[in-house]
Parts: C-alpha cells; structure tokens; sequence
C-alpha cells in the first residue's frame, strides 16, 4: 500500500513539474530538463509500476542485485530516495532563474552558423559518416568475421563486437563522429535550405535518405538500439526546433502530430528490434521489459539505498575518470583501467554481474550523485544539472546554431538517464569535433579565397608605388 502511495506521489510529481514548466515558459522540444524529466518518469514512475503488475517483466537483476521479496521491501525507500533528486533538479530549475542566465552568458558559442554555409561544412560532415563507416569495418576485421551483409544488418554479432572493444576505443570514437557528421548535415539542410531545379531536384532527396540509410545501418549492424535512436531523432528534433522564429512556430504546430509517430517508432526499435537482435522470442511481456531495458536505475536505487554506506563513497571520482579515461587512447595508455568511472559504482553495488555478465550497466544518474556525495549529492547535483539545463535553454530559445546541434545529439544520452559523467565526457568529444570543423572550414576557405584576392592586392600596390 505504501508503495503504491508513493508511486503515485511520483507520477504527480512529475505531471506538476511538466505542466509548470510547460506554462512558465515557450515549450522546446530539445530542452535538455524534458530529458531528465523523462528518464525520471521511466525509472521511478514506469518501471515500479511495471513491476507491481508483474514482477517478472519488472525486475531485470535479482541474481545480481536483490531477490523479489528484499527488492519490494526496499522499493518505498528507493522511490523517497528519488524524490530527493526531483526536488533537487525541479528547485533548480523553476527558482534558480538568475544563476542560469549568468551561467548561460558563460557557455561557449563556436561560430557554426556561419561557417555551415560554406560548401567545405557539407564535405567534412560526409566525412565524418564515411569515418563511422570505417570504424565499423575496424571491428568488423577485427573479429575477423565473414558473413552476408544481410547477417551484418541483423545486430547479432554485437556480443562479438564488444568481445574486442578494450584497446579499439578508436574504432567507437570513428562510430561516434558519424552521429556527429549527421547531425551537421541535417542542421545546415534545415536552416539554410535551397530552391534546386532540374537534375539536382532529383538528387537532393536521393543523396539525404543515401545519408540517414548509411548512418543508420552503422548501428544497426553494431546492434546499439540508443544510437540507431539518435539517428532518428536527430532530424525529427532538429526539424521542429531550427530555423526562424516564425519557421519554429509553424513547424512546432505539427508536432503533437507526429510526436506518436517518433514514440511507435521508439518502441518498435528498442522492444521487437531489440528483442530480434538479441535472437529472443517476441512477445507482449517479453516486448515491454526489453523497450524499457535502459531504465534499470530502479533496482540500482534499492541496492545503494540499503548497502551504500558513508566510508564507501567515491567523491567525485568517478566523474574525473569518466571524463579523463572515456575517449583517451588504449594505445597510448596502457595503463588505462578496464573498468573506471561509474562502472565501478555498478561493480560496488553489483559485483558478480562484472565477472558474470562482463558488459556495463551504469546505475543512473541519481545513484551516481548519492554515490559520490551522500545526499548532498542526491540534492545538490540534480539541482546544478538543472541549472546547467536552464541556462542551455537561454541559448535554445536564442536560436544557437551549436546549441541546438549539441543538445539533438545529447538528448538521448541525458534520456536514458544512466550517467551524468558519460554525458559531460561525450559533450566534451562532441564540443572538441565541432571545433575542428570550424578551423578545417576556415582554413579551406583562406586556401580558396586566397587566391583570387592576390592579383587585387598586388595591383593596388602598383597604384600606390606610381603615385
């Protein structure tokens, strides 16, 4: 009963905040507190209801985590251990206006609208999908496999891909620049679009699906449901979010249209996709435990929540080793640790699963402030989160080229809701490639520029010498 109670004070919860956000402020659809909000709707509203209808689709780790009768003994405590997190995050962002905006003056802001118009732009974002592609065929050679490329576009050789991911973090890098590459394609499509007759009116369409196809099957053929997911999103957000003021409008009027469209596709992808990628039998039960798979902070909740103790805290650690050891080369560092950052919270919590399981399954967000910072940590980091997402939404609602480009490929990351440090490392990567495409495209264009302007230059200091 008292679980139940609680449940329910979540959902309330949570529906008070959406429609005193949505109120107060211009809804935008790549608001970064709408991911948070939405991870804490499936973790902590979702999945416990799920499990109070049926505990064997609910309950995903009970021979590494907790049995069913100490996981429902447990479950009151986690779901007031979330709402500590929730105040936290919702006090930040409805009553720490000021500090975001002074944050939000902070942020960078590469120059990236303006060098999208330049046809060096589009070249270096095929690139980047041409770059996905080659670290695909990386693992691909590898594991030394060799099949039909219809077994390729299947996903069931993801476990063997990941057999040999330590020391081939480059390859993952490569994979994570086409999602990049994609969205700068789409960004400059919907901001500057053009009137193109004849032959080129043809191609356009022929070339863009050419490019959603190709990102997408590098994902597919890995098997990773959450990026073939960014794929999709990443236009769809980008659509109704980019352009002028008044393209905004009209656009954002279609969207509770096709917002059920994103939803059936996002269900499909990570229920019956995910189900056949992974070689299981497709069922009503078995199609509702794998959509929501990703959202498995529940039970982490109830295992720190009963076992975490003071001495046993990591003290930011674990952020600190996610940022510096996510993208830093194997092979330049042997020394690299095989597991760091909030994978050691899950092995804390959930040892056997490391040596049994052997793959990563992050605790989530709140579990991973808690662990670090007791519940000062549960409090006080998901209100900077909000704060830091606030400020962002400044730059959004300003119609920030990078911002927007920046939070489409976050989003999802932010959704899922499993770390905060493997968000800030891949902001971190995506900032660092954005950059590079700035300076790439600049220095084209002084090598294309350059010369014409000489033969000006020299003969106005003829002109001066003769006079």
């Amino acid at each position: 009963m008292i679980v139940t109670i609680l449940v329910a004070i979540n959902y309330f919860a949570v529906a008070a905040f959406f429609f005193v956000r949505k109120r107060k402020r211009p809804f935008n659809l790549l608001d970064p507190a709408w991911a948070f909000l939405a991870g804490y709707f499936m973790n902590y509203c979702f999945r416990p209801t799920l499990f109070l209808i049926d505990p064997e689709v609910g309950l995903w780790y009970e021979g590494y985590l907790n049995p069913e009768a100490v996981f429902r003994a447990g479950l009151s405590g986690a779901l007031v251990f979330a709402l500590i997190g929730f105040v936290g995050f919702a006090c930040g962002d409805l009553y720490c206006e000021r500090s975001a905006l002074r944050v939000s003056r902070r942020l960078p802001e590469p120059d990236l609208r303006r060098i999208a118009r330049f046809a060096p732009y589009t070249v270096i974002a095929a690139l980047f999908l041409a770059l996905g592609m080659a670290g695909l065929w990386g693992f691909i050679r590898e594991v030394g496999w060799s099949g039909s490329f219809l077994e390729l576009m299947t996903g069931f050789q993801r476990g063997v891909f990941l057999q040999v991911i330590y020391g081939h973090g480059y390859y993952t890098f490569a994979m994570q620049v086409s999602l990049i590459g994609w969205a700068l394609m789409c960004a400059k499509w919907f901001v500057y679009p053009k009137v193109q007759h004849g032959w080129r009116r043809m191609v356009r369409p022929i070339w863009r699906c050419g490019c959603l196809i190709g990102a997408l099957l590098i994902w597919v053929a890995f098997g990773e449901r959450l990026s073939i997911l960014t794929v999709i999103f990443i236009p769809f957000a980008l659509y109704f979010t980019m352009g002028a003021a008044q393209t905004r409008r009209s656009r954002q009027s279609s969207l509770r249209r096709w917002a059920p469209v994103l939803i059936v596709v996002f269900v499909v992808v990570a229920g019956p996709v995910g189900l056949l990628m992974k070689q299981q039998e497709v069922s009503g039960p078995q199609v509702a435990n794998m959509a929501t798979s990703a959202w498995d902070s529940m039970e982490f909740t109830v295992a720190a929540n009963k076992d975490l103790r003071f001495r046993d805290l990591f003290w930011g650690s674990s952020y600190i080793s996610d940022i510096i050891y996510t993208w830093y080369p194997r092979a330049i560092f042997p020394e690299k640790p095989l597991r760091y950052g909030v994978v050691l919270i899950q092995d804390r919590l959930a040892p056997s699963m490391a040596a049994s399981i052997g793959a990563s399954f992050p605790p989530g967000i709140l579990v991973e402030a808690y662990a670090n910072f007791w519940y000062a940590g549960l409090f006080f980091v998901p209100l900077l989160l909000a704060v830091f997402c606030r400020a962002v939404y400044f730059r959004l609602q300003a119609n920030s080229f990078f911002w927007l480009v920046q939070t489409a490929l976050l989003f999802p990351q932010l959704a899922s809701f499993r770390s905060l440090g493997w968000v800030i490392a891949m902001f971190m990567a995506n900032f660092f490639v954005v950059v590079v495409v700035i300076v790439l495209c600049r220095l084209a264009r002084v090598f294309t520029v350059l010369p014409r302007n000489l033969p000006v230059i020299v003969k106005s200091q003829r002109l001066d010498l003769s006079s």
